[in-house]
């Protein structure tokens, strides 16, 4: 080797010098800046605010900066004491190759605040802190005595100032005051401080409105006779806002990393992504602050994503306390005014979802199925939201005002595995519904309501994405449902543990499906009540190699009496799962198919037959 490298040329050498060179300086320089050097103070309890946007400020135009804040707290103050937009902690705008480190800090925000906001930036790192509220938005009290005539609650005054005023019981905080919604607020088990058995939004409905008198020493009674008797002890949570602030919002931005982040409290979502490509949430949890004694986080879903692309990824992430599901990824099927000639569409709303160049399907509304799929190549601002865009081809006849426009571009794959999805807040667990790659694995389920919730509707939500390529495997789904669908109504929290019911519904046998796709391999279920699955409106349902195990943890009583209810579904197999002896509620229930459909030789003990004597349809 030496021989060879004495004969080496002298240009040779300088080049390989010069790469040795770049390659260290490479290394080396990624700038680190420290928010002490711009004026924030750890621990100071003074506001950090024009020390962070100065930070910010002087990354603009930058790439390959860390900002660091060292191990403390910092308080971030509203620029308004109102709802704005002003009132952003950390501002990442038109920023590339930029790194937020909290190093372990605590991020304490104060009144009508978000938490970050990240705007037409690619390439972000958020790392390593916690967000919370000395004063959160939500408020919490114990039931301390009930009878015919009064609730007694007892509330820590310090955590949760209030008033009575002209026997109201009212909140208030930091540049707000309320009295308690007339939403949610939940009762939580004084033990495990999971959702109480059979409990769903408002259990007390609207008792906590009645007369309210202070008893002193944080005693407050509320006269009337409650609806339900809750335990001596139980937590309620009490809500007072819903969906004012997002906590980190990802707006038309790329590649976007979140990791080792706790966010104890935000006023809307936890993360909150929309137009973005590449979302990934490692570690960062939505989670109730057990130090503080609260059963509640966050006030909406710990986290939502809203017609993105490439893949959003969730890994060994843990929520509890959320006002709403643990996650949702999903598109947004938008309405057609009006068809203006052969090429133009007027929509009705979300004109910042569609770009010129994206590729689009037309939906029919009566049917739910995508036609053709057509490109944008002018788009038009109308009067606000109303806009127009022009396609390339022409639309078909068949399709008009009342019809749906659906984005194939902004289209995400959705990844999430090692994640736990408790039974610590209110409604149900994931929330999924697109035509990528989605795989859900290695995750452990033990929610109130349903624990994997695929829809895709045109009558109230309008979250679109019909799937096509679904794999759950190697879950373990323990007494989830404790709070599902009772009487079959929509606003109970799921029918099954896997609950799969667009808003098409089949007419008859020959229906084309909306789903497609969609394996459940290779999981465990223990369960205390029959549903395992409901499906409606799937093309090749797949339950194979399963382990079902009966349980006698909770009182069955959900509305579906079956293992399996099935609506419209085609090449559907249930084979191969392994079930408890003592699972006796072997059936398999059919609307609008053939049993033929079911190919094969199911499970052994089970018995298919028509729905019989009850509507599938009340929700």
């Amino acid at each position: 080797m030496k021989c060879k490298y004495e004969k080496m040329t002298t240009g040779l050498k300088y080049l390989i010098l010069c790469w040795c060179c770049m390659s260290f300086i490479t290394a080396h320089s990624q700038k680190v800046l420290n928010i002490v050097d711009f004026g924030g103070a750890p621990d100071s309890r003074k506001d950090v605010m024009k020390a962070v946007r100065a930070a910010l400020d002087a990354c603009k135009g930058k790439t390959g900066i860390t900002l660091r804040f060292p191990k403390g707290r910092y308080d971030f103050y509203p620029i308004e004491p109102k709802k704005s937009e002003k009132n952003v902690g950390l501002i990442l705008h038109g920023l590339k190759d930029i790194e937020i480190d909290g190093c372990g800090s605590d991020f304490v925000f104060h009144g009508w605040m978000e938490v970050a906001r990240i705007v037409d930036s690619e390439n972000i790192v958020m790392k390593n802190f916690t967000t919370d509220w000395d004063r959160p938005f939500i408020s919490q009290a114990v039931i301390a005595g009930v009878s015919d005539s009064y609730l007694d609650l007892k509330i820590d005054a310090a955590q949760y100032p209030y008033k009575i005023t002209n026997g109201e019981l009212r909140f208030y905080g930091e540049d707000w005051e309320s009295g308690i919604g007339d939403r949610y607020n939940n009762l939580y088990d004084k033990g495990s401080k999971e959702i109480v058995y059979n409990t769903w939004d408002s259990p007390l409905k609207d008792f906590l409105a009645n007369r309210a008198e202070d008893l002193g020493n944080g005693m407050v009674r509320l006269h009337g006779t409650p609806p339900i008797k809750p335990e001596i002890g139980t937590y309620l949570s009490l809500y007072h806002f819903y969906y004012a602030m997002n906590g980190i919002t990802i707006l038309n931005s790329k590649d976007i990393k979140l990791e080792d982040i706790t966010l104890y409290h935000t006023l809307s979502c936890g993360v909150w992504g929309e137009h973005s490509e590449n979302i990934t949430m490692k570690r960062t949890s939505t989670t109730v602050n057990e130090r503080k004694g609260r059963v509640f986080s966050t006030v909406a879903d710990a986290s939502h994503f809203n017609n993105c692309k490439g893949t959003i990824l969730v890994e060994e992430c843990a929520h509890t306390g959320q006002g709403d599901d643990f996650i949702n990824v999903h598109g947004r099927n938008v309405k057609i005014g009006k068809k203006t000639d052969k090429h133009t569409l007027e929509l009705e709303n979300n004109s910042h979802l569609f770009d010129i160049g994206d590729e689009i399907w037309l939906v029919n509304h009566q049917t739910g199925q995508r036609d053709i799929c057509l490109r944008i190549t002018g788009k038009e601002m109308l009067t606000w939201p109303q806009f127009k865009i022009t396609l390339d081809k022409e639309i078909p006849d068949n399709i008009g005002s009342n019809d749906y426009v659906e984005n194939k571009t902004w289209s995400a794959a959705f990844v999430m595995r090692n994640c736990k999805v408790l039974k610590r807040n209110r409604a149900r667990g994931v929330l999924v519904t697109t035509p990528k790659k989605v795989i859900i694995e290695n995750n452990y389920f033990k929610t109130a309501g349903t624990a994997l919730l695929i829809e895709g509707d045109l009558d109230h939500w309008y979250e679109s994405g019909a799937c096509t390529d679904v794999l759950v495997r190697n879950n373990t789904f323990d007494n989830c449902l404790t709070s599902g669908n009772k009487t079959g109504n929509r606003w109970e929290w799921g029918d099954a543990v896997i609950t799969i019911t667009p808003s098409q519904r089949p007419a008859d046998e020959k229906d084309i499906p909306f789903h497609r796709n969609i394996r459940i391999r290779n999981n465990r279920f223990r369960v205390f009540d029959a549903p395992i699955v409901r499906a409606r409106s799937v093309d090749g349902l797949k339950f194979v190699d399963n382990r079902i195990e009966e349980t006698t943890d909770y009182k069955p009583y959900t509305w579906q009496k079956s293992s399996f209810l099935l609506d419209g579904c085609r090449n559907v197999i249930i084979r191969n799962n392994k079930w408890d002896k003592n699972y006796t509620k072997r059936i398999i229930e059919i609307e609008h198919m053939h049993p033929s459909d079911i190919h094969g030789k199911t499970d052994k003990g089970f018995d298919t037959r028509f729905v019989s004597g009850f509507n599938t349809y009340l929700n």
